[in-house]
């Protein structure tokens, strides 16, 4: 045990925080808590927080000494492991435990700054590093960092490039983060060549040093952001054995650098050649990830490769094996295996809960696919036109059309028109209007034809192009495998006029046909194009909030923090309309997904409370309300108060008349269910009966409006009010809903089992 003790120690203070963790897998730590409190430190160091603060709890409570560490230090630790775990205002209450006077002062100080800066303190944060100044080299060094990353959290971009690169090199990974941190703010002016020319300089020359994969991932992000040349150093940083661990990951940049310039093939041979390589390594779960995406582009040979190599991984991340059952999932449904696609999908929602709408979706469509049922009246397909979250919405409901297309029912051509009608983009206004036009031009009614082509492409005779404007839009057909004509003709559209007014609506018409055939790095660049080409305008905004949007749904988790930032960029705009705001509650969803629910919180708040013209209009202020009592009955789970501020939320939002019955029915059903866990029957089942009473004259909601009446009367047959609950279901039955049925089942059973007869 001291042997083991000894090397857990020697690795830690190495960096090679894996292996000290690796070393101290099979001991029981709560036997030593010098063990337990180096391998805190190991678990710290590799990102594994919350863990970490589980084991400092735990040694704090016991009050034990630990030998050869301080009472502070320990202390400090602690205060680290809430920080890190998302709980930077609890780290600043540890903090005041530890005496002005410590040994540790600098430390301290230096970790304060860092709180105030996560809790976006940003003016505190500078004006304690100026009233404390700090004593050692590597004090003064990450103090000056700490400054650099003040004015960087400001917006003040070149004043940190200038704060960075006079950061003091004291220690290695000092030097690292400090070199990050002047190729984003370089990034961030807008200057991405000298961005990457200052990333490979700091590091030509090194190995193994910190920050050497976040180095590599920022690497990547700048030259897929911008056309840029292959980079030559990666190919010489490849090559070089003697600087290995460099090798590997230019390696996987160079095989990445090859799929997101469109050589597909040659993507695919590096990554299987890195796989080989680097079978055990865990960038090699990642390449088996991208490679199997890339294979997913091919013919149906391809795509049964795709499903082979995206095999489920157990050791891997659960971020990763739900992503690689989402790509089998595709390659299976494309091979018409649907009840493996259908498996698959549901295990990558559970393994992720972020792929969930993704996976609701593709398992909606494979209802229409099994032949077991039709769009229009899935219960999935439903949901997803309900939540009225953009594009998935707006996709779903253009595909419910499709299907009563494909069924003949006549209904299909109104549907199509609300969908052009009611979507803010304007690639699916020009699908649904030209879907309309045919369906009119087949039955004959060429006026109506004529009107929705009009709609659809402008049309302007005097152009010579616009015959072949209007072939790109006419290849999509509304199926899935239009996307590669569409895409075809639409880049040779912009070859053959590149200075065309239409090439604005072109672009944007292949960026949302790459994104439908998978290729959201190609769609993410059209995008960033089309909103370089037109800045400022409400079309080139439009394109960036759909790059962000691209850039969410990357298998490279390094491309959230690119969508968090083009969705600054939008918020940040100075645009009269809604999209700063729809960029905004974007913000809050990824944050939640990160498992940064406070930083979500003052996302929402700051909706919130903006008001005026100048504020989100009612849809969106429903929608951010409902996300911020989401996001407080997440909390909840541990700290169980926040359940009282979700319900304040949801009753908020429900007692709004703006607002549309579909938000406050599930704004009720959701505190009613957070109500009766709390022990208040009473108020849920009143919650429930509100929802279930609202009047619907206006507004068809069905969802929340049924849930609300089985959850009543569920409760009301747990309360053995059997006579109020047979009511109940005998209403929702009467109603003819799609759960009549269901409500008569129910009732049956209920009157026979309590002996409920009539007279």
């Amino acid at each position: 045990m001291a042997l083991t003790r000894q090397l857990v120690i020697l690795l830690v203070s190495g960096g090679r925080f894996d292996e000290a963790l690796a070393v101290s897998a099979g001991f029981d730590t709560s036997k030593d808590p010098a063990l337990a409190y180096w391998k805190s430190v190991a678990l710290a160091g590799t990102g594994e927080h919350a863990s970490a603060k589980e084991l400092l709890t735990k040694l704090n409570q016991s009050g034990v000494e630990i030998p050869g560490i301080p009472k502070d230090r320990l202390t400090l630790s602690y205060a680290r492991s809430l920080r890190g775990s998302g709980d930077p205002e609890g780290a600043l209450r540890v903090l005041a435990e530890i005496p002005e006077g410590s040994a540790l002062a600098d430390e301290v100080q230096l970790e304060r700054g860092a709180d105030l800066l996560a809790l976006g303190r940003t003016e505190e944060c500078l004006k304690l590093i100026e009233t404390a100044p700090m004593t050692g080299e590597e004090g003064k060094a990450l103090a000056a960092y700490l400054k650099a990353l003040a004015a960087w959290r400001a917006g003040k971009y070149p004043e940190a490039k200038k704060l960075f690169s006079n950061v003091p090199p004291a220690t290695p990974w000092i030097s690292s983060a400090s070199a990050l941190g002047t190729a984003l703010c370089l990034s961030a002016s807008s200057k991405n060549a000298q961005a990457v020319a200052s990333l490979e300089k700091s590091l030509d020359g090194v190995d193994n040093v910190p920050l050497l994969a976040e180095s590599f991932l920022l690497l990547d992000r700048l030259q897929d952001s911008s056309p840029m040349p292959e980079s030559a150093m990666l190919a010489k940083w490849a090559g070089d054995s003697t600087k290995p661990v460099r090798a590997k990951y230019a390696a996987f940049s160079l095989a990445k650098r090859k799929l997101s310039s469109g050589d597909r093939k040659g993507g695919e041979s590096r990554l299987e050649s890195f796989i080989a390589a680097y079978p055990d390594d865990p960038l090699a779960d990642q390449a088996r990830l991208l490679l199997a995406t890339s294979q997913l582009q091919g013919d149906p040979k391809e795509k049964e490769r795709a499903a082979t190599t995206a095999a489920d991984l157990p050791s891997a991340p659960a971020r990763i094996r739900a992503k690689l059952a989402y790509v089998r999932g595709l390659a299976e449904a494309s091979a018409g295996k649907n009840e493996e696609a259908g498996r698959d999908f549901q295990a990558a929602s559970a393994l992720d809960p972020s792929l969930a709408s993704d996976s609701l979706f593709n398992n909606a469509v494979l209802v229409a696919s099994t032949g077991r049922g039709s769009l229009n009246a899935s219960a999935a397909a439903k949901e997803i036109a309900g939540k009225q979250a953009g594009a998935p919405s707006d996709e779903m409901r253009f595909q419910m059309a499709l299907d009563l297309v494909r069924k003949g029912d006549p209904s299909a051509v109104e549907l199509l028109g609300k969908v052009a009608d009611a979507s803010a983009d304007p690639a699916m206004k020009s699908r649904a209007r030209l879907v309309a036009a045919e369906l009119n031009m087949k039955s004959g009614r060429g006026d109506a034809a004529d009107r929705d082509l009009a709609k659809a492409v402008r049309e302007n005779s005097g152009e010579p192009e616009r015959e072949e404007y209007l072939a790109v839009f006419l290849k999509d057909t509304g199926r899935k495998a239009d996307s590669a004509s569409v895409i075809a003709a639409a880049r040779a559209f912009i070859a053959a006029h590149p200075d065309s007014r239409f090439v604005p609506e072109v672009r944007l018409k292949l960026a949302e046909s790459l994104l439908t055939s998978g290729d959201v790095q190609g769609a993410r660049i059209e995008f960033e194009q089309l909103a370089a080409t037109d800045p400022g305008t409400d079309l080139g905004r439009r394109a960036l909030f759909l790059a962000a949007q691209s850039a969410a749904r990357a298998m490279d988790p390094a491309s959230i923090d690119d969508s968090l930032m083009l969705l600054e960029r939008v918020a940040s705009s100075g645009g009269k309309d809604q999209l700063i705001w729809q960029a905004r509650l974007q913000q809050g969803a990824i944050k939640n997904s990160q498992n940064l629910p406070l930083e979500a919180l003052a996302i929402y708040d700051k909706i919130l409370s903006t008001t005026g013209d100048s504020g989100p209009d009612t849809e969106l202020r429903a929608a951010a309300m409902m996300a911020r009592g989401d996001t407080l009955h997440e909390l909840a789970a541990k700290d169980p108060a926040k359940d009282r501020g979700a319900v304040t939320a949801w009753k908020t939002l429900a007692a709004d008349p703006s607002v549309s019955i579909r938000w406050r029915n599930q704004a009720l059903c959701k505190s009613a269910i957070v109500l009766e866990k709390l022990g208040e029957g009473d108020a849920a089942l009143a919650a429930y009966y509100e929802a279930f009473k609202n009047p619907r004259a206006t507004e068809p909601e069905q969802l929340w409006h049924d849930k609300a009446a089985f959850e009543a009367a569920r409760l009301l047959e747990s309360r053995k009010q059997w006579a109020d609950a047979v009511t109940l279901y005998g209403q929702i039955a009467a109603e003819g809903g799609p759960r009549a049925d269901e409500a008569k089942a129910r009732l049956s059973k209920l009157k026979l089992e309590n002996f409920l007869w009539e007279n």
